[in-house]
């Protein structure tokens, strides 16, 4: 229901709640008992009748006798004369109501006589007319059917806490991949990361579980020098083909590495930013061989020194778009493909991703964990968080945007403006938190219009019924 609607509609109950509230005054004013008052006065009447009765009698005897009698005005008339002549103002006028349905006159009536009465209309009139306690009464109905989603100190200091925590992982423990020297100064790699990429561990690894799939899954896109492509692809070197190659992308490649394997095709980025696909001499074979063959294959990469690259960082080096980091002394700003090319180098690869997610994992596990513990201590059943993720799904979006905001400054503070810095699979989590968030809340502003709507039909057809 539009806003304005809700607002004439609030104006019209809060006058209504003025009226009723002015009458119940007057009435508690009375301080007799009416239904003893009626009784009087029908005796009274009855009497009056009785002795009208007599003086007709009375009156019919001296006319008979010949006695003249004058004819004498009727109490109705009397008091008839009397209302004229001496009218009474009453104490309270009662409003005039539109007749008609004419709801735009009725808003206007409200509205005048809750200006005169001096309420503030740009603000909720129904908080400044009604009672404390049938507010509270409301906001506890209004949050059993729909759902209670404001926020109280706990829960901004849960958010803060988490965005704040794991900001500070982000700085100790994630850091950046490798130690490194960047425009001239020295900075320290990630602990972990190290331990990830440790050269004798991966080997070790590398030969126990994955080298037996070099030789069961060669594929079309992994050439390794421009020149294994018929010089089409610029750029190309043993460092950096796994990023110019978007089959070996973790997510991109099971879109385009297997349809390269089912065309016998490799497709690449050029190292000007522009896409290349080579054809070759591999047979091409059908989808769930394509499947099995290229998962085989980034099993067999993925423990090697250069490694694989994050989820869509190939991406980054499409087009020549023009970033704000400068690699070199002279502070000149180099576009996104030399940045993806120098990060992937320096050790951004997939390990350094699973470091990288200890940011993010940190928010959700944070403000989750709170969310379900705060639940089952308050008795909410699952109903009732179901009504309230709206709510989780703001917190959890204003703690990766904290933490986002973390890692922003953590790279133009403290690492000198360091690409390798910037914890990416923290800036991927902000996507699904804000598509989460705005899917939510429209949903429950669908919900809330729905249950609207079903008030204003029942309403309506009470009104045509009378």
């Amino acid at each position: 229901m539009p806003g304005d609607q809700l607002s004439a509609a609030a104006a019209v109950v809060a006058y209504q709640a003025v009226a009723l509230t002015e009458l119940r005054s007057l009435f508690d004013q009375v301080e007799f008992d009416l239904t003893d008052v009626l009784e009087r006065e029908l005796r009274v009447s009855d009497t009056l009748d009785s002795v009208e009765s007599e003086l007709d009698v009375v009156r019919a005897r001296l006319r008979s006798m010949g006695v003249f009698v004058p004819a004498q005005d009727s109490p109705s008339s009397s008091a008839t004369t009397t209302s004229v002549e001496t009218p009474i103002n009453p104490r309270y006028a009662v409003p005039i109501v539109p007749a008609d349905d004419d709801f735009g006159q009725l808003v206007r009536l409200a509205e005048a006589r809750l200006d005169l009465l001096g309420i503030d209309l740009t603000r909720d009139p129904l908080l400044q007319v009604l009672p404390s306690g049938q507010i509270a009464r409301s906001l506890r109905g209004y949050a059993e059917e729909h759902g209670d989603i404001s926020w109280d100190e706990t829960d901004w200091t849960v958010v803060l806490v988490a965005g704040a925590v794991a900001t500070l992982l982000d700085v100790i423990l994630v850091r950046i991949p490798q130690d490194s020297t960047f425009r001239g100064r020295k900075y320290a790699g990630s602990p972990l990361t190290k331990w990830l990429q440790d050269r004798d561990r991966a080997q070790n690894i590398h030969d126990h579980f994955f080298k037996r799939f070099e030789k069961l899954a060669k594929v079309p896109y992994d050439a390794p020098t421009t020149k294994a492509t018929g010089g089409l692809v610029g750029g190309m070197r043993p460092a950096t083909h796994r990023l110019q190659s978007l089959g070996h992308d973790p997510a991109l490649g099971f879109l385009v590495g297997v349809a390269d394997l089912m065309h016998g095709t490799g497709t690449y980025i050029d190292k000007a930013g522009q896409l290349v696909q080579v054809a070759t001499d591999a047979s091409p074979i059908d989808l769930i061989n394509a499947l099995i063959t290229h998962v085989r294959h980034l099993l067999s990469d993925v423990y090697t020194p250069a490694g694989l690259q994050p989820p869509l960082f190939s991406l980054l080096q499409l087009g020549q778009v023009n970033s704000p980091f400068a690699l070199g002394p002279s502070g000149v700003k180099v576009p996104w493909t030399d940045v993806a090319r120098y990060m992937y180098t320096n050790g951004y690869d997939l390990r350094h991703f699973f470091t990288m997610g200890i940011t993010p994992g940190v928010v959700s596990t944070i403000i989750r964990g709170y969310w379900l513990l705060n639940s089952y201590a308050t008795g909410g059943s699952a109903a009732q968080r179901k009504r309230e993720h709206a709510k989780l799904t703001s917190m959890l979006l204003l703690g990766h945007t904290i933490a986002t905001s973390g890692t922003l400054l953590k790279t133009g503070l403290l690492f000198g403006m360091n690409p390798a810095a910037l914890n990416y699979n923290q800036i991927l989590a902000m996507a699904p938190a804000t598509i989460a968030w705005f899917r939510e809340a429209v949903a429950r502003d669908h919900r809330i219009n729905q249950a609207l709507d079903r008030e204003w039909e029942f309403l309506l057809s009470a009104h045509g019924q009378r």
